[in-house]
């Protein structure tokens, strides 16, 4: 009785571990860019695929290439989430189309000595964060 209640416990975890393996699978991850060095590591192949389905959800402001920098780290879904968070005057101006009133005739404004020490101690503060392991096996 002791053998069989063991093995239905075993087929049942081993059940779970295919449907969690399957699940897991069935959805491409991105290539990822661990390891790479901008100056000499070749950069892996992004699938067309996902250019395409990030395009679909993406502004067309945005171009491929930097679709398929960020396709290196993020799914379509992902990416689409991420720039949905960025808004429109923002995503244009990072894109080289400025928005607004006078958009195109007026120069950039200079920031002033006090955003500029803000910047710089938010910047420390990102710096000292204990997020930047990025998967080291030390």
């Amino acid at each position: 009785m002791t053998f069989l209640l063991f093995l239905l416990v075993a087929v049942a975890v081993a059940a779970l571990l295919l449907a969690r393996r399957s699940r897991s699978s069935a959805a491409p991850r991105p290539p990822g860019t661990a390891g790479l060095d901008e100056e000499v590591a070749v950069r892996p192949e992004v699938d067309p695929a996902a250019v395409a389905a990030a395009r679909a959800r993406i502004s067309a402001d945005v171009p491929d290439e930097v679709l398929s920098d960020a396709l290196l780290d993020a799914t379509p879904k992902q990416l689409a989430s991420m720039l949905a968070a960025v808004p429109a005057e923002v995503m244009a101006g990072a894109v080289g189309r400025p928005t607004g009133a006078g958009a195109g005739t007026a120069q950039p404004q200079q920031a002033s000595r006090e955003d500029l020490a803000s910047l710089k101690k938010v910047s420390e503060s990102v710096d000292d964060l204990e997020i930047w392991s990025f998967g080291d096996k030390n």
